[in-house]
């Protein structure tokens, strides 16, 4: 895509407005979140069964202002050459802080789950419905659908919900916000020092203006929000050679959402040393048994109902509602156990052979942490468009075409909004699972492809790999 614009005979001035006016078509959608609100808020029976469709679109042009700001920025070395992006990025996060969140009432389950947590109660044990909480439960109003069951979220995810929920059922949705606007911009600017001492700050836009890190971080908000931030801290420390610390990254990482987790693999295989590998596994885990020692010192059992979410929610997963078809129960998880073992173990043979370090190599462990982290989420019963926020740093890091087009496409789910807001029923459409499909099919086959062409050079980059490590 950048290729395509920049190759374009257009003249520099056509270039520069065409930049900046990308720029503020972003501002401009942001701000056309306070008017959805409004008629949500209001109940506008006109507009409220279409809020679904102009968030799609919303998300929609703001990717392709993304990818044209992208195409037509210049390429500068330092970070400073790009005051104007990121102005714009900081601006774009900030004029939500004021937005009631529309698109999802997710926030309301933090913030009650912190509550119960900050009056002592162990929200891992106690669910919402519990008679205990009757007085709370009418102070806090948390979502009704989510009653039945006790907290999913890890305790460092819990601890931040607490925080928030301490300051009061009127001040803890905002206080909530400004964690995760903090979080927000950090994740921008920890990517764009990663990207400058690779030399790759032309792709700084892909973040800057990502409609998923911006719109689920000021509307949404979402707790992914964090999850992005680790997952880019984690990539900054990697590119440094700070593996302990990078260890450490993923152990916070972990203790917020699990995903982070799946950096381990291609970082385990790219290590020469045994141990390194090992400084690697202590920093994660032992970061991981320190966070859940507290939690439990503290009378908690952090164990949840992740389970239970497993089994009870479907939601935009093109492979797992395709095994339900004609298989059930154990069968299905047999089957995604055995696809989740093959790619994590080709993930584990490319990274391995790129260990010969060379430009090229490294663009290769990028793609395998791409798939990494992407894995769980395809293998899913359940994704929504705020899970694909972690990939947002790795896709500024290594911009490919398969990422870009799916951050672009999950949006298209937010259709369902349009039923659930106008008379709260769930009924997704099954054009854009089908669209996610047909998509998924189509990346399948070009992965393979790609494998079975450059199956030669991976086998004797495997080999020379393991020649090296052997002389060590």
């Amino acid at each position: 895509m950048m290729n395509i614009i920049r190759n374009l005979s257009l003249r520099p001035q056509i270039r520069t407005w065409g930049y900046y006016g990308s720029l503020i078509s972003v501002l401009f959608l942001c701000l056309l979140s306070y008017q959805l609100s409004d008629f949500v808020e209001s109940k506008h029976t006109e507009f409220i069964s279409q809020v679904g469709s102009f968030t799609v679109v919303q998300y929609t042009l703001m990717a392709l202002f993304m990818l044209l700001a992208w195409g037509l920025s210049s390429e500068k070395l330092r970070i400073k050459d790009y005051k104007t992006l990121l102005v714009v990025a900081i601006t774009a996060r900030v004029l939500l802080i004021d937005i009631d969140p529309y698109t999802s009432n997710d926030v309301d389950r933090y913030l009650f789950d912190g509550r119960i947590a900050y009056e002592g109660i162990d929200p891992y044990r106690v669910s919402h419905d519990d008679p205990q909480l009757t007085e709370l439960r009418a102070q806090w109003q948390p979502p009704q659908e989510h009653a039945a069951y006790v907290t999913i979220y890890p305790p460092l995810a819990l601890a931040l919900f607490s925080l928030s929920a301490s300051f009061g059922v009127d001040y803890a949705q905002l206080v909530w916000k400004l964690i995760l606007l903090i979080a927000s911009i950090a994740t921008v600017f920890i990517t764009a020092l990663t990207l400058q001492h690779i030399g790759k700050l032309q792709h700084l836009p892909l973040i800057a203006l990502s409609p998923l890190l911006i719109m689920e971080t000021g509307v949404g908000l979402h707790l992914d929000t964090l999850s992005a931030l680790a997952v880019s801290v984690v990539l900054f420390l990697w590119q440094k050679k700070r593996l302990a610390w990078c260890g450490i990254a993923i152990g916070v990482g972990m203790s917020l959402k699990v995903l982070p987790m799946m950096l381990l693999l291609p970082l385990i295989f790219i290590q020469r040393k045994l141990k390194m590998i090992g400084l690697l596994l202590i920093c994660s885990f032992g970061t991981v048994a320190v966070i859940y020692s507290f939690t439990l010192l503290w009378g908690y059992h952090p164990v949840g109902s992740i389970g239970v979410f497993f089994e009870k929610w479907r939601f935009a997963s093109p492979l797992f509602i395709s095994l339900a078809s004609f298989l059930s129960g154990i069968k299905i998880f047999s089957v995604i156990l055995f696809i989740a073992a093959f790619v994590c173990s080709v993930i584990a043979y490319v990274t391995y052979s790129a260990q010969s370090v060379t430009k090229c190599d490294r663009n290769i462990v990028l793609v395998c942490m791409q798939l990494s982290l992407a894995l769980p989420l395809l293998l899913s019963p359940v994704v929504f468009p705020w899970y694909l926020m972690p990939l947002i740093p790795l896709l500024a890091l290594r911009p490919n075409i398969y990422l870009i087009i799916w951050t672009m496409l999950m949006p298209f789910t937010y259709e369902v909004l349009n039923a659930f807001l106008h008379n709260q029923q769930w009924q997704p459409a099954q054009w854009p699972v089908l669209l996610l499909g047909l998509f998924y099919l189509f990346t399948a086959y070009k992965v393979s492809h790609w494998l079975f062409t450059n199956r030669v050079e991976i086998m004797k980059s495997f080999s020379r790999s393991f020649s090296i490590i052997n002389k060590k």
